[in-house]
């Protein structure tokens, strides 16, 4: 049961990043259409969403990228491995997940180091007169990667019990 309510937690955190996500999606939505409107009217862009949009995207992928694996989104052709027998679409499917944890976790090693001296030095992206703030991002990547790493294993785990679970339509 205890296992069961830490992951319930862990889906919800994944579920608020994703509300966040999508929030950041529309916030960046509106800036960019009030920047053109100040271009085409006005005469007169907004300074600095070119800088902003492009920071922006990273951070809003990353936060939408674990609870994206939980439901089942990204992209995925299965057109082989429905054709493959149970026993190996679920090594197939471990296989997978093996990957993910190991290429996810990477990510976190790589960037952690980056992501501590980024806040250290109070890194920023762009010039005056709008300089945005690249530290948030880089801790934005590493926790993003870290909770898609932990997706994966999650559903590792579920692969190798026989039982996936964390995987689309399931109840948290």
């Amino acid at each position: 049961m205890k296992a069961n309510a830490g992951l319930a937690i862990f889906h919800r955190l994944l579920s608020a990043l994703n509300l966040l996500g999508a929030v950041w999606v529309v916030l960046i939505m509106l800036l960019i259409t009030a920047d053109v409107i100040g271009r085409a009217f006005f005469d007169s862009p907004l300074f600095g969403v070119p800088e902003i949009v492009k920071i922006s995207v990273v951070g809003l992928v990353w936060c939408m990228m674990p609870h994206t694996l939980k439901i089942g989104a990204h992209l995925r052709s299965t057109i082989l491995l429905d054709r493959m027998p149970a026993g190996a679409q679920r090594a197939v499917e471990v296989l997978s997940c093996l990957l993910g944890v190991a290429i996810f976790a990477l990510i976190v090693y790589s960037g952690w180091d980056q992501m501590i001296e980024a806040w250290k030095v109070g890194e920023f992206e762009g010039e005056d007169p709008v300089r945005v703030p690249t530290y948030p991002i880089r801790s934005l990547v590493v926790l993003g990667a870290a909770l898609t790493a932990l997706q994966f294993l999650v559903m590792l785990a579920g692969h190798l019990r026989g039982k996936p679970f964390g995987q689309p339509g399931e109840k948290a």
